[in-house]
């Protein structure tokens, strides 16, 4: 999956990947792509990514498209009545669709590829930089890392992370996540991701944040206790004030819901739970909330939120959660 704002190396890597498939015993053109590779370490490095999305995808392909044996002599096919026919193609169509989400489920986790840290479903990660910062992965959350002499930036790909930066007079350091940047000197600070909605909030120490929206104040200035809220759908940013306890409470696995809807907290949960969240009820996803919910057992918490509105989970189905209201 590319990004918004493709990046110019990677592309790059892209194109002498896809050169090299092409013309693999070209010493000319190995000796040029070599060459490339050796002028900066990012290039380096974007060549090693784009190796790596290829073979696992061709991996992947080869497992979804392995033929199967044909029988040694099929019997005379036989017309169907025609009452049957129907039924006959909605198995098929049926059979097409569970082979089709077969092959889904072996192709890679294409965001997964880009990013040079990722954190499991349901686990947190901790990463110390080359420069002596911290980093901290919530549950299935990604960050790419592109470090070079004249500035450090961190792209969070997937989920939400909490920085420690190091000072660094030298070199600035950015968080970007999808269309919002994060200048740092030296601070903490939490930055979540949800589809393109982006939240800031500082815990100590100060961070400069850009929004597509900032024509006319360009640039925001957080300190600590503040939180910046983008909403890319409306090109919206909200500023807000936090307790420190509200300041990413996902490092103590909790999800701190205050008046949010149904639908928000079990977006919030989905990166906690294998499987699927289903939520069947328009009106009760509408609903609005306020609770702690413990993430280390997503299913139990959210029966417990939506229990008082009418609401109930069931797991009947392998691997999914149907949340609905209670007839």
């Amino acid at each position: 999956m590319a990004p918004d704002n493709p990046n110019p190396i990677w592309e790059t890597a892209l194109d002498w990947l896809l050169l090299i498939q092409q013309h693999p015993d070209d010493p000319d053109l190995t000796q040029r792509l070599n060459d490339w590779r050796a002028s900066a370490p990012q290039h380096d490095a974007a060549y090693r990514k784009a190796l790596k999305v290829w073979r696992l995808s061709g991996e992947a392909l080869s497992l979804a498209q392995e033929p199967t044996p044909a029988p040694a002599a099929p019997p005379a096919p036989r017309p169907a009545p025609a009452p049957r026919r129907s039924s006959r193609r909605k198995r098929s169509l049926i059979g097409a669709a569970v082979a089709a989400c077969a092959v889904f489920m072996l192709l890679p986790d294409w965001p997964a590829l880009r990013a040079d840290w990722h954190s499991p479903m349901a686990e947190h990660r901790d990463i110390i930089l080359s420069d002596g910062s911290r980093v901290q992965l919530d549950s299935n959350s990604l960050i790419d890392v592109q470090f070079d002499p004249q500035q450090r930036e961190v792209t969070l790909l997937r989920g939400q992370a909490f920085f420690s930066v190091k000072p660094d007079a030298t070199r600035a350091f950015y968080v970007k996540a999808g269309s919002v940047r994060v200048r740092v000197t030296g601070t903490e600070f939490a930055v979540s991701l949800n589809d393109s909605n982006v939240d800031v909030s500082v815990q100590s120490g100060t961070v400069v944040v850009k929004t597509p929206d900032s024509s006319a104040r360009p640039e925001h200035v957080l300190h600590h206790g503040d939180q910046l809220s983008y909403r890319a759908t409306h090109q919206t940013t909200r500023l807000a004030q936090l307790p420190d306890e509200q300041i990413a409470p996902w490092r103590r696995w909790q999800l701190v819901a205050i008046d949010q809807s149904v639908d928000d907290v079990v977006s919030h949960l989905r990166r906690y739970q294998p499987g699927l969240i289903v939520l069947t009820d328009k009106a009760l996803g509408q609903r609005r909330i306020t609770a702690v919910l413990n993430l280390r057992d997503p299913k139990r918490a959210l029966q417990a939120a939506i229990a008082p509105l009418g609401g109930r989970v069931q797991d009947s189905v392998p691997y999914t959660l149907i949340v609905s209201a209670k007839p």
